[in-house]
């Protein structure tokens, strides 16, 4: 009898496609639907009288408020399973989604959108954890671009579903959790898995990282968070605003599908450029083009405008997150966790502001300022930039 052993053939789900591929769907639900789908399906809750303005600020400064406390907690758990802690989010995000689906009333709602917003964050941070270190070791980073264009692929989604509703936006909501709901079961399959193994290989007899010296990164900070205020607005309301507005109201949706095509390829894109020109330079530039994108809507008439402030806001608001968490990295992994939790806070705080601020005008205040605000934050942004470009020396 031949005795030769055969080496195993690797899966076909261990295979960096495969394991880019389950990262796409993981951003897609969780972040795309689980996040966004509230800015897709909002103006159809308003028609049918199950929202108004000021409640869709409270309930969308609720899922950020829950975003930030999922980052927070992600960032400074110690010892944390990053397999089960996936597996949560990913069942919690589609869970909260279909149970939006269903008319609770505004508190119930509101706890909802907490939830779902801490689930997209451990989803965030886990299953991107999970992918880059796989691909790293796998000898295949370049894949990774692919991971982020979840994303935009999520917002494209919802807003194709929001197009095409004929039964009213719970229906809305039970379609696309549905749709989060076979992502997971992909992302499941070969995210969750690979964690555990990740888990078992970082135990406790793993040699501890003596700390490094970390630059300071106050200024980075602030800038980032003026950054979370100066995109929020019109991520959470682009599609309420342009309804509201007269000449772009049948483009509302277009407008927010703009948003997420454009977000498909934007990270890869912004950090290649930075390869080329430096990180600092190309972030800085990302920033003032947002600022003009945010501000078109409501300062220029017209359905081309409209989506060409849509297309630059989806082109730049991943493509900033992503260059400024590789700014505040170090080589200690778990002090650019902290680092990393740090400006993701400030921009949760930003993020928090921009719905409260539309809240608290009132229903009949309408966008304008609200919108050129968030205009004015990003310039101011870009400035403080330049600040921490010339004093924390980061990058």
């Amino acid at each position: 009898m031949d005795r030769r052993t055969v080496a195993p053939r690797p899966s076909v789900l261990s295979s960096p496609p495969a394991i880019a591929a389950a990262g796409l769907l993981a951003l897609l639900l969780a972040m795309g639907i689980g996040r966004f789908a509230f800015t897709a399906l909002l103006p159809r809750m308003r028609d049918e009288g199950l929202l108004d303005i000021d409640g869709a600020g409270l309930m969308a400064a609720m899922n950020y408020l829950g975003y930030l406390a999922g980052a927070l907690w992600a960032a400074f758990s110690r010892k944390a399973d990053p397999a089960r802690r996936l597996a949560g989010g990913l069942a919690a995000s589609v869970l909260t989604t279909l149970a939006m689906g269903v008319d609770l009333g505004f508190g119930g709602w509101c706890a909802l959108r907490f939830v779902s917003g801490v689930a997209s964050a451990a989803v965030y941070v886990y299953a991107t954890g999970i992918v880059l270190r796989s691909l790293a070791d796998a000898g295949a980073a370049g894949w990774s671009a692919f991971h982020y264009m979840g994303v935009g692929a999520g917002i494209a989604v919802s807003a194709t579903v929001a197009q095409r509703l004929g039964d009213g936006a719970l229906a809305g909501w039970r379609a696309l959790g549905l749709l989060a709901g076979l992502a997971a079961l992909a992302v499941g399959a070969v995210l969750v898995p690979r964690g555990h193994k990740a888990s078992g290989a970082g135990g406790a007899g793993a040699a501890p990282v003596a700390p490094a010296a970390a630059p300071g990164l106050g200024w980075l900070a602030a800038a980032y968070g003026l950054a979370g205020f100066g995109y929020i607005v019109n991520a959470t309301f682009l599609p309420t605003i342009l309804r509201s507005q007269a000449g772009t109201a049948d483009a509302a949706l277009t407008g927010w599908l703009t948003v997420g095509l454009a977000a498909l390829p934007a990270t890869a894109l912004w950090v290649r450029l930075s390869f080329r020109c430096g990180v600092y330079p190309v972030l800085i530039a990302a920033t003032l083009i947002q600022a003009v994108g945010v501000a078109l809507p409501v300062l220029a008439t017209g359905v081309p405008a409209a989506l060409a402030g849509a297309a630059l806001l989806g082109g730049t608001f991943m493509g900033i997150a992503g260059l400024a968490q590789w700014l505040a990295r170090v080589p200690d992994p778990h002090l650019t966790a902290r680092r990393i939790g740090l400006i993701t806070a400030c921009y949760g705080v930003g993020q928090i502001a921009g719905p409260l601020l539309v809240a608290l005008r009132g229903r009949d205040a309408g966008f304008a300022l609200p919108v050129l605000l968030a205009a004015a934050a990003l310039v101011l942004s870009a400035l403080l930039l330049e600040v921490s470009r010339r004093r924390e020396r980061l990058g």
